[in-house]
């Protein structure tokens, strides 16, 4: 997720130019070439009536308006899902750590407190690897060092590791039960804080995999290109040399929010503007290993510098 642009406003300013430079070229091109079909060769059909194109101009922006507002509403709502994750992490381990106490009849305070870790690094597993799921991704190597080896085998050949690994924490959920840990009262809220994240992992693959109505981004481009191609030759009657910077920075601003709308509405492919998974997979584990007093906690994942001074986080 970018933080901010550089603190440089010539550098924020290069860099826009710099990752737009295909298309300011191209707008350049079109409004130079009215600009010379017209006054300096004469031609004077290499005009066009304002009137239509300022429709169709408005059409677009409708389009635009339209489309960027549902994809940052799917930005929006995969940030809150991923909050919901954090929220709903905190309360199962607190109900893993106070719901559980050992057997009266039994001396087996050290197995509990066994069970207890495993619990909670297997959590931790699950966020990373449904981290690594939505970014389709190969398993990171955290998932990894928070499951034990017996979790390894049963998750061999599956194709969603993060399911499982809730489903292993259901079963692990019923093993303390009959070895009377935890009672059945307390056994029906974990699973129904289980649900919960289930429900979370359900909504975000949900954004991942319902892709944006095709029709509306492709003739959302199509009329955005066609007006980008006619704005010259309808500004060109009416104005000089200036129909070139007029021409190209109006179609640059179309262009841009069009990119925008595109990036936003993919909230999950681990680039610079989309929701920081990495970043809220290493927050919660801290928050985690702190309730169980674990050692060797890391820092949380430091802020990225890209290019031209773009300060992001992953």
């Amino acid at each position: 997720m970018i933080i901010r642009f550089s603190n440089n406003p010539l550098k924020s300013f290069y860099g826009v130019l710099f990752y737009n430079r295909k298309w300011i070229f191209f707008f350049l091109g079109i409004s130079t070439l009215a600009y010379l079909l017209y006054h300096q060769f004469d031609i004077k059909e290499a005009k066009l009536p304002v009137i239509p194109v300022s429709i169709l101009g408005g059409a677009v922006a409708i389009f635009l308006g339209f489309r960027n507002s549902s994809a940052y509403d799917r930005w929006w709502e995969a940030r809150k899902i991923w909050g919901a994750i954090g929220n709903d992490s905190r309360t199962f381990v607190m109900q893993v750590l106070s719901y559980s106490s050992p057997n009266p009849d039994k001396n087996d305070e050290a197995e509990l407190k066994a069970w207890q870790k495993e619990m909670v690094y297997r959590h931790i597993g699950w966020i990373y690897a449904l981290a690594s799921h939505l970014r389709k991704e190969e398993y990171c190597q955290e998932l990894k060092d928070w499951i034990k080896e017996e979790d390894k085998g049963r998750l061999k050949d599956k194709s969603n590791i993060p399911a499982q690994l809730v489903l292993q924490q259901g079963m692990r959920i019923k093993y303390a039960l009959d070895k009377g840990w935890i009672e059945m009262f307390r056994q029906f809220e974990m699973m129904g804080t289980l649900s919960k994240l289930y429900d979370d992992q359900g909504k975000s693959e949900r954004i991942k995999n319902t892709v944006f109505p095709y029709y509306y981004n492709y003739f959302t481009r199509l009329f955005l290109r066609l007006f980008t191609i006619l704005l010259p030759f309808a500004l060109t009657p009416i104005m000089g040399w200036e129909v070139i910077p007029v021409s190209t920075a109006i179609s640059f601003v179309f262009a841009i929010l069009d990119k925008t709308g595109i990036i936003t509405e993919v909230p999950f492919e681990g680039r610079a503007a989309d929701t920081p998974m990495r970043t809220l997979c290493r927050g919660i584990e801290i928050d985690l290993r702190e309730m169980i007093n674990d050692e060797n906690i890391p820092e949380p994942e430091p802020e990225e510098v890209g290019k031209f001074g773009v300060i992001y986080k992953k």
